[in-house]
């Protein structure tokens, strides 16, 4: 057998083992096995590392020279609740703290006021942030006290030194008001007769004006406008006067020092004379010998064991302070002998 095909053996042309087939399948079977390689294909990358680059687009500068520096909103998420409410007719400061557990009023308020205190019916010590400091309490006080024009109250409070404020409504004050705290906004809803009043807190700016104003170094002297217009209204006036006195004040001596005083005049002079001291009436002087040659002679021989016996005597008076070393500047060379 011949294949006219390939020319083999064997087997005939259609019969031929290395023969081209097609086969022919429906358009869903192709669309399934292509599902299927791409899901292998995702599979597969699932193992991949996955490589994030950079982000693209405009970035911060930090330079000083190009930022542009923002206006800042007031910052309410760290301010308490600080107010101003009139006291008497007077300004006062005043603070809602939900931290406190008492309602305080400070004594500069009560002495400057002259307000009537009562003693406290449970006198405690007051503590603040530690363990330390405790301020005590023995005296209340009554203030009626007006937020406004809506809100007016009167609150009982206990009397303390402090510096924050002249008035803090704590925890007792937001519990019989029924308040309501805008953490946000920083308000107190308060409702009083059927109607909600709202409280609203001092800016920081106004916060910090306050406070310059309070630490501001104030001059104690007056001017002579404000003079005349105190003698006008009939105040009594305490002026203080500096005078100038170029006399000066005798110190008395007693009379039993003043002959010896008087004896020695000369030795305490009234005025120190100008330039160098004067000359005393005793000198000492040394006579050099011209020509004469200094005397350079070999120093005294002196065995080792004799040298030791000399520096411990030495030390030994030393110690017993019988002689001391000298600290002046003009030495004179000693020569000890042991005998």
């Amino acid at each position: 057998k011949k294949c006219f095909k390939c020319h083999g053996y064997g087997h005939f042309q259609a019969e031929r083992p290395n023969r081209r087939v097609m086969t022919i399948k429906e358009m869903e079977e192709i669309e399934y096995a292509l599902k299927e390689e791409e899901n292998k294909e995702e599979e597969s990358n699932d193992d991949e590392e996955l490589i994030t680059d950079p982000m693209n687009g405009e970035f911060l500068v930090i330079r000083r020279s190009l930022h542009t520096k923002m206006e800042r909103m007031d910052d309410k998420r760290e301010k308490i609740f600080q107010s101003r409410c009139s006291i008497g007719n007077k300004i006062c400061s005043m603070i809602i703290d939900s931290g406190s557990c008492a309602n305080v009023a400070s004594t500069t308020l009560v002495t400057k006021l002259g307000l009537p205190t009562t003693s406290h019916p449970k006198p405690y010590k007051l503590q603040w942030l530690n363990d330390g400091n405790q301020l005590k309490v023995t005296h209340q006080v009554l203030l009626f006290f007006a937020i406004g024009k809506h809100y007016n109250d009167e609150v009982l409070c206990d009397v303390i030194q402090m510096d924050a404020c002249h008035l803090l409504l704590g925890r007792p004050w937001q519990f019989d008001r029924s308040a309501i705290h805008d953490g946000r906004k920083n308000t107190y809803t308060i409702n009083i007769d059927e109607k909600n009043v709202v409280l609203t807190s001092l800016k920081p700016s106004q916060i910090l004006d306050a406070k310059t104003k309070i630490f501001k170094k104030e001059s104690l002297f007056l001017n002579g406008g404000c003079v005349e217009k105190a003698l006008d209204e009939k105040k009594g006036v305490l002026a203080l006067l500096v005078v100038e006195r170029d006399q000066r004040e005798e110190i008395n001596i007693h009379p039993l020092v003043q002959p010896i005083i008087a004896e020695f005049e000369d030795v305490f002079p009234k005025e120190l004379p100008h330039g160098l001291p004067p000359l005393r009436g005793i000198e000492h002087q040394i006579d050099l010998v011209p020509g004469s040659v200094l005397p350079n002679k070999p120093a005294y021989g002196c065995n080792p064991e004799e040298s030791k016996e000399l520096n411990k005597q030495v030390e030994e008076l030393i110690a017993q302070g019988i002689i001391r070393e000298s600290m002046s500047p003009c030495s004179v060379p000693t020569l000890l002998v042991p005998k």
